[in-house]
């Protein structure tokens, strides 16, 4: 992808981050699920770990040099 390709990506996409902060609490649960999303909290350090699973299946948008 060109940085005018991904650009454009980001671009349709909006602005995601405010979308989920005004989003209701049941429409985020299904996001999260959907991107397999895995909080752990530690609560010695009061920090959340945050792990997102892309899976394979989202990469077909994209090809390398052409690649198949």
């Amino acid at each position: 992808m060109t940085v005018d390709d991904i650009a454009s990506l980001v671009a349709e996409l909006g602005d995601i981050a405010g979308a989920l902060t005004e989003a209701e609490p049941e429409h985020k649960l299904d996001l999260y699920r959907l991107l397999r999303l895995k909080l752990t909290y530690n609560d010695e350090t009061q920090t959340v770990r945050a792990i997102v699973d892309l899976g394979a299946h989202r990469w077909d948008l994209v090809r390398v040099r052409g690649g198949t």
